[in-house]
């Protein structure tokens, strides 16, 4: 008996020209898989909460800190194939912060004798950086790599790592996405442990205030920096690098329940 593969086309919404992929997936992945697959066919790092809306509902990591804030249907249980064919579109969300929101195309249903695998088939232009901004962010970096006379062209193009807008290779068969898609899951399955060890220092409420007034940029660039000292193995760095990453998904998570409020009410 055969089984489906999806063909989806995903696009960046406010983002000209598209920044887009045609992902393949099994129809029976569940939308966790979905969402590591569009993560690495994308570009992202799966550093930031997300969401799927499909039919008016919410899948995402459901209850994330066991509060119950978020309404989230959880997405491990539910398969692709049984809430979507060919020819839907639904939305899917990442990093609440910097509003990355993605249009998901159904553009084929088939059925394949073998197992399928999650691949990229196709796409144009590179992700966008990590926390430059979301779409206006994104844009005023590109303003400032495009313009040598920029006042932050020099701090712009050491942030962004020599960022090539345009750039994309992609394998002539294809990229396969199960071994990125596996260390993205092991990096989130880890992420408990980890914040389990920054819990021993007493992070002060003013620094980790001030820390989260920062553009996305300068929250970017302190990242790197922390980033470079965990070379050196310092130990207090990385706890207190640890719980800056634990405030900072604390706030998308109080935003991503704000914004189910003020959907409920509409």
């Amino acid at each position: 008996m055969g089984q489906t593969l999806y063909e989806l086309d995903v696009r960046l919404q406010a983002i000209e020209p598209a920044i887009w992929r045609t992902v393949e997936v099994p129809g029976t992945s569940s939308l966790e898989d979905v969402h590591f697959a569009i993560q690495v066919a994308m570009g992202w790092t799966n550093s930031h909460l997300h969401q799927f809306t499909i039919g008016g509902r919410f899948y995402g990591m459901a209850d994330v800190d066991g509060s119950g804030d978020l309404e989230l249907e959880d997405e491990r249980e539910y398969r692709l194939q049984d809430l979507v064919q060919s020819g839907s579109s639904f939305l899917y969300e990442y990093d609440f912060g910097d509003g990355w929101e993605h249009d998901v195309r159904v553009t084929k249903v088939t059925t394949v004798a073998k197992a399928p695998r999650p691949r990229c088939i196709a796409g144009a232009r590179a992700c966008p950086p990590e926390d430059c901004g979301g779409p206006s962010g994104y844009q005023n970096l590109l303003e400032a790599l495009r313009d040598p006379k920029h006042e932050e062209h020099d701090s712009m193009v050491m942030w962004s790592d020599d960022f090539e807008p345009e750039r994309f290779d992609l394998p002539k068969s294809g990229l396969d996405l199960r071994e990125d898609m596996a260390d993205l899951k092991a990096l989130a399955e880890g992420d408990e442990h980890d914040v389990d060890v920054a819990a021993g220092i007493d992070l002060p409420e003013l620094l980790v205030d001030a820390v989260l007034a920062l553009e996305p940029v300068q929250r970017a660039s302190l990242g790197a920096l922390i980033g470079a000292s965990l070379a050196t193995e310092l130990v207090e760095v990385r706890q207190v690098a640890g719980q800056l990453v634990t405030a900072m998904k604390e706030r998308d998570k109080k935003k991503s329940a704000r914004t189910h409020r003020k959907r409920a009410r509409s």
